[in-house]
């Protein structure tokens, strides 16, 4: 299938487009990317070099594929991490002219903010793109994929066990309430400190109108950058492949965590993705999904 990737990209490293692309190729989908900026590596490095992607380019290239009649073979607009304020409109833009060359479009939106941390956590895109997420892009999504603190910014709710967190995930799907997708909007969190779940351990969870369910990993204190895009690639990679939504957040949440296993063996902080890119396809680990409603 045909996905419209609408994020990041580097030069070394792997983040954004960077891995979005390869993980969608090898689980068998052609990915169409845009980047929204060119950054020579991650800034968590400490520096870097590049630039954020002017929005008219963002449209003048989605009106390249609309006169090509590329986008009536679009099956999905994936976004991640926008550099400027002025793309959010282009992003929605983009996502009506797939829609309005093929209804079944699903918009997938990463809603790249900011994460948590001991002061409790902190928003790091530029000012107004977490609002305009929250407020505009995330009424247009089927699929939203926040991780911990971006759901409690995106809900105004705090998510501290499984129950709070459930309500939050109800809210931010009732705010998705347009999506057509069969199963209704669906909310994957990850990277959940849950206080009804043992120590050292992480949580997914994944509620849609067919129900809830949660998968529980151990945690790896090590920084990894691009995890979460990674994770949102394959877990829509196995989506459009028929997978159901806990299989395929299973899937894309082992082989995410064998990625970052590997990376903090190596003392990376970019993904080590190429040595380990059979994870991608078939995990050689597997998280038990737990039915929760």
């Amino acid at each position: 299938m045909n996905i419209l990737s609408i994020q990041s990209s580097v030069t070394r490293g792997h983040v954004g487009n960077s891995v979005a692309v390869m993980a969608l190729q090898c689980l068998g989908h052609d990915a169409w990317p845009i980047d929204t900026v060119t950054f020579s590596n991650h800034p968590g490095h400490g520096g870097f070099r590049g630039r954020v992607t002017d929005a008219a380019l963002i449209g003048e290239l989605v009106q390249g594929l609309i006169e090509q009649g590329g986008l009536g073979s679009c099956d999905a607009v994936l976004s991640g991490y926008l550099g400027a304020l002025d793309q959010g409109p282009a992003l929605i833009a983009a996502v009506a002219a797939a829609r309005a060359a093929n209804p079944n479009t699903l918009f997938v939106l990463d809603p790249v903010i900011g994460d948590g941390g001991p002061q409790g956590g902190r928003v790091y895109v530029k000012p107004g793109i977490a609002e305009f997420l929250r407020d505009q892009a995330m009424p247009q999504a089927d699929i939203a994929t926040p991780n911990a603190f971006e759901l409690e910014f995106l809900t105004g709710l705090r998510a501290r066990d499984t129950i709070s967190a459930l309500a939050a995930m109800d809210r931010l799907r009732a705010r998705m309430g347009g999506s057509t997708r069969p199963g209704g909007a669906l909310v994957v969190a990850t990277g959940m400190v849950l206080d009804d779940r043992p120590d050292k351990t992480l949580s997914i969870l994944g509620a849609d109108a067919g129900g809830a369910w949660r998968i529980g990993h151990p945690a790896i204190d090590h920084p990894a950058y691009g995890a979460g895009d990674l994770f949102a690639a394959l877990l829509l990679g196995r989506l459009l492949n028929g997978e159901g939504p806990g299989d395929a957040a299973a899937g894309a949440a082992g082989a995410v965590h064998h990625v970052i296993e590997r990376t903090a063996v190596d003392g990376n902080k970019d993904l080590r993705i190429v040595p380990n890119r059979r994870e991608l396809v078939m995990p050689s680990q597997c998280f038990a999904i737990e039915r929760i409603r």
